[in-house]
């Protein structure tokens, strides 16, 4: 095989872009001139291992800037003499233009509306070889794709790096900040970022940059989104009808309550409103309120309820008789004949000695030393002047 004493490569014919370049020839002399371009780099390699690293410019070979091939080979000093290496030009140039997808679609739960959709996701980046000895090394020199690689075949083993973070990343920012599909235009810019920064990672172990990673879009089913859509008109009319309806009801029944007292209390008015289903902290906490508001202007004694003094009312009718009358006139039912609490007014059952409305003694109080009885109110007996 011939020795060559120039070795250069000024790229593909047509202009059709390159990554990587493998040398045909294995065996050079020392001496030979060694050409490398504007934006390129030429890289030896012996045995499967990255040496010798020569950047733009004329390089003669000699040992002298040849240490890690020298040191592993013993070339000797001065002369032609040949040696076997391995050279590979790599275009440094930075390409902006590569595209990515994702190449099926993945499932996420949208986490304002609970539908699971199948997204997809596309975009842009740019890339540029960091590291030439890395990048040769982990995984053009395991590739045995031809003396010439393009970016397409390089960026073929990227893709299921790409696919797989990107699937992570777009789920998990989604949920973590709880962004519904219908909003994720909006964040784009930070999506875009989350991106590049996990996937450069990812690129640098193999000695590539990534210069920019763009999010363009993401994506679902025409059928997914009008469902979204749907879901998202229905929440908005159920929390308006929702509020308006609770707080209507809300006053009807305590109306009701207010007007009929004896029929349950809170606890009914509550059931009626629904309360145990979850009406909502809102309703709720109006419902508190006008409870409140109505407890504090309830009636404290039976003549705000108009029930004249001296009258009974019947338990069973509630209609209003003379006191004295044993039946009510109304309905017949047998009357309790009860009592007014000279302190409240409230209606307390014959016999029982003190108020349960206010605990005020009922009855005519009797004078310890002379026996007489005085009025409930007296302070002192009417017969002795005995302080009671």
């Amino acid at each position: 095989m011939a020795l060559f004493d120039r070795i250069k490569y000024d790229g593909p014919s047509g202009g059709h872009p390159w990554l990587v370049y493998k040398y045909p020839s294995e065996e050079f002399t020392l001496g030979s001139q060694l050409i490398v371009n504007q934006s390129q780099e030429a890289l030896f390699l012996k045995g499967g291992e990255a040496l010798d690293l020569f950047g733009p410019g004329t390089h003669t070979l000699v040992t002298g800037n040849l240490p890690l091939l020298n040191k592993l080979v013993n070339l000797p000093f001065g002369g032609q003499t040949p040696f076997t290496a391995e050279i590979y030009y790599l275009n440094k140039t930075s390409r902006l233009d590569m595209r990515w997808g994702t190449s099926v679609p993945f499932p996420v739960e949208d986490p304002k509306y609970g539908n699971l959709i199948s997204v997809r996701a596309f975009g842009q980046y740019g890339i540029t070889v960091l590291d030439s000895r890395l990048f040769v090394s982990q995984l053009i020199g395991a590739m045995n794709g031809g003396h010439v690689t393009d970016y397409e075949i390089v960026t073929r083993y990227f893709d299921g790096i790409i696919n797989s973070k990107i699937k992570e990343i777009v789920a998990f920012y989604m949920i973590e900040k709880k962004i519904s599909f219908l909003e994720i235009t909006s964040h784009i810019g930070d999506l875009s970022r989350i991106c590049k920064e996990a996937i450069n990672e990812e690129f640098a172990r193999f000695g590539v940059e990534i210069l920019n990673f763009y999010v363009e879009s993401v994506n679902v089913p025409k059928e997914d989104t009008e469902q979204l859509k749907i879901l998202k008109e229905k929440k908005a009319e159920l929390n308006i009808l929702g509020e308006d309806y609770y707080r209507r009801r809300s006053f009807d029944v305590l109306e009701k309550l207010a007007d009929n007292p004896s029929s349950g209390g809170m606890a009914n008015a509550a059931m009626g409103l629904g309360m145990g289903l979850g009406a909502g902290a809102a309703a709720g906490g109006a419902f508190a309120n006008i409870a409140s508001n109505l407890n504090a202007a309830a009636p404290t004694n039976s003549t705000s309820n108009n029930v004249s003094q001296g009258q009974t009312i019947c338990p069973k009718c509630g209609e209003h008789n003379q006191s004295g009358m044993k039946f009510c006139g109304s309905c017949g039912d047998k009357l309790q004949v009860t009592v007014s609490c000279t302190k409240c007014g409230s209606q307390v059952p014959a016999g029982m000695k003190f108020c349960g409305e206010c605990g005020q003694a009922v009855g005519n109080k009797k004078c310890n030393q002379c026996g007489a009885e005085s009025a409930p109110t007296s302070s002192f007996c009417g017969n002795c002047g005995r302080k009671h």
